[in-house]
């Protein structure tokens, strides 16, 4: 699944897993003679919040899981998002009871709830930067979601309105949360060719293992790949924020850009990697865009140096007689400010000649032939 495609079934699941929870609510707590009709009114809220909530998980934790089509995972993630869906969105639920009954505004228990629902997986997975993501994603969406829902809620009919209340805000959360963990996303992977291609993974966690496994998050299952290990390679994200791959001593080998690797490597924005008959491509944000300072500062650094060497030094001759100072060569160097400045050596003495030779100087005419 696509990276866009993420977003947009974020936001389609959303709605449809509130929507049920919705349907749950009504048939519980505010449909004639139900059994909860009776109930507290901050009860009954927190009952409500926990079903959105739990609906909400479901959803976007199976979205989220996409990346491995196996339906043992699917549920096994199911099972964990309604979990911490329920848990979430009670306390949001709570909060928001206690507050509005303090005089607060009820979207103030959404934002809880979403960012709850938000935040819960990346703490399952135990990556700060999914936690962030989702942080950020459930609360926007959780506010924008709950003050469209008291819009709405008191606008229309009592039980059509709270079905549209409960659909938008499914659909806030669910959009701004996906939104986020794409936006914010540091490093991903392609799958070019092979199995399942068009399939992109966010490498959010510190360790993303690849190979044919049922249990990892971007198997490689197809037939061809028989050689394929089932944890054949990983990519490790290192502290200083560079991600390094890794063959885990597999017989078929891995391959960046055509090359086999024999130990640890540094990959680079649009690095192919290869396993078997699959081609991913590597893509890393933050990297990209410090290659490109570092080369713009390289070029602005070029333009302040000299194009050519400097001109060599002027040759000059002596005359005989003459100190031999005069005609001592000299070096040029280059000082840190980038100026060009002549050093003279002190030159070795010259053999001196008391004998005048006319015409053997190096720029003296041969003496005219004898008159006859």
């Amino acid at each position: 699944m696509s990276l866009n495609r993420f977003i947009y079934y974020c936001a389609v699941s959303g709605g449809w897993a509130v929507f049920v929870a919705w349907m749950a609510a009504e048939w519980f707590f505010f449909r004639p003679h139900a059994w909860g009709a009776n109930t507290p009114g901050m009860v009954r809220d927190t009952l409500t919040a926990a079903l959105v909530g739990g609906g909400l998980g479901v959803g976007l934790w199976v979205v989220s899981g996409m990346t491995n089509p196996q339906w043992r995972v699917l549920v096994r993630r199911a099972g964990l998002g309604l979990f911490g869906g329920l848990l979430s969105g009670g306390l949001g639920g709570l909060v928001g009871s206690v507050l509005y009954w303090l005089g607060f505004p009820r979207a103030i228990g959404w934002l809880a709830m979403g960012t709850g629902i938000g935040v819960a997986e990346g703490l399952h997975e135990q990556s700060w930067r999914k936690t962030r993501n989702g942080l950020i994603g459930g609360a926007l969406g959780g506010f924008l979601g709950g003050w469209l829902f008291e819009g709405i809620a008191a606008a229309r009919l009592e039980m059509s309105g709270r079905a549209t209340a409960f659909v938008v805000l499914g659909v806030s959360v669910g959009i701004l949360i996906g939104s986020a963990q794409v936006v914010f996303k540091e490093a991903w992977l392609t799958v070019l060719d092979g199995y399942r291609p068009g399939r992109q993974l966010i490498l959010s966690r510190d360790v993303t293992v690849l190979g044919r496994a049922e249990h990892l998050p971007l198997p490689f299952l197809g037939h061809g790949d028989a050689e394929l290990e089932l944890e054949h390679a990983q990519i490790v994200r290192t502290p200083e924020g560079k991600y390094v791959i890794e063959d885990r001593g597999t017989v078929l080998g891995t391959l960046v850009n055509s090359q086999r690797i024999q130990g640890p490597v540094i990959l680079r924005d649009n690095d192919l990697i290869r396993l078997g008959t699959n081609i991913v491509r590597f893509s890393h944000r933050r990297r990209a865009s410090r290659e490109v300072e570092t080369a713009s500062s390289s070029s602005n650094a070029a333009k302040h140096l000299p194009l050519s060497p400097p001109p060599p030094p002027p040759i000059v001759f002596g005359r005989p007689g003459e100190r031999a100072d005069a005609a001592a060569p000299a070096h040029w160097e280059a000082s840190e400010a980038g100026k060009v400045t002549p050093k003279i050596d002190p030159p070795p003495r010259p053999a001196e000649s008391s004998v005048r030779t006319v015409g053997l100087g190096p720029m003296r005419p041969p003496p005219p032939p004898p008159t006859t």
